[in-house]
């Protein structure tokens, strides 16, 4: 490994116990594969979130065992939601490649390592775990389909277009240099556009900086870490993302370019 990667996850009060259990399972991998000194892992938390004294037990003991873990702990101040799991970090990391995952599932033995080789073989691409998100563009308006089918039969370590990366699932990996445009932190921006999707948020981006974008090899599939699943943000945004896509092109006409 050429370069060093920071994993990055976030959580909120629903999510607080998985992702314990999420993140312990990186962390075994870690350190069965010997890469403490290479995978140096992060948990971004809404400062408004960790600091509610409806939830401050459970917080408390959350920092309490990413501490015992050797994971840093950034505080974020209010609530960008989903957008901390890469926002903070670059911030605090701008040079950094960051893979982000979700706080609900517990990845395959292995996985870790199979993301770091296909780094190692494609580093400037994003590298992304799963996917059922296929967009096109007609009449100048994007539009997006769910597909299924693609998201099981996915072509292992190949290039894809025009498909949007679940940026948690099974990980996603954005090489240093992805995200330089001043627009992606602009946070007035991205809550008014898309305040519930970064993965959307993330993929605009990563097309405006010409990004390739390659399917993981293998490890695929994570299991679940038994979250509450009726939070999940897709069912917020499932039937909104191509106005979320439109939104954005609205406000950044270029990204439509992206897209031909």
């Amino acid at each position: 490994m050429n370069d060093k990667l920071i994993l990055s996850m976030t959580t909120w009060p629903p999510r607080f116990t998985s992702a314990k259990v999420a993140m312990q399972h990186i962390i075994r991998q870690r350190k069965k594969a010997k890469l403490q000194n290479h995978v140096h892992c992060v948990l971004v938390l809404s400062e408004e979130e960790a600091c509610d004294v409806r939830y401050r037990s459970e917080a408390c003991d959350l920092i309490r065992q990413m501490e015992k873990m050797g994971v840093e702990v950034i505080y974020d101040r209010g609530n960008i939601r989903s957008h901390k799991k890469i926002i903070p970090v670059l911030e605090k990391y701008p040079d950094a490649t960051v893979l982000v995952v979700d706080d609900d599932n517990i990845q395959q033995d292995g996985w870790l390592q199979v993301f770091i080789q296909d780094h190692d073989a494609h580093p400037g691409e994003v590298i992304y775990g799963q996917s059922n998100r296929r967009i096109s563009v007609k009449d100048g308006k994007v539009c997006e389909d769910t597909d299924h089918f693609f998201m099981l039969s996915h072509p292992y370590g190949q290039l894809t277009d025009n498909v949007v990366p679940a940026s948690g699932a099974a990980g996603t990996l954005y090489p240093s240099g992805t995200f330089t445009d001043p627009r992606f932190f602009d946070r007035e921006l991205f809550m008014e556009l898309c305040p519930s999707d970064d993965e959307t948020w993330q993929y605009v981006f990563a097309k405006l900086a010409g990004k390739k974008f390659r399917c993981l090899s293998s490890h695929n599939f994570p299991m679940t870490a038994g979250a509450d699943q009726s939070v999940a943000l897709y069912r917020e945004n499932r039937y909104r993302y191509a106005e979320i896509h439109n939104r954005i092109a609205e406000a950044i006409p270029e990204y439509i370019d992206t897209l031909w």
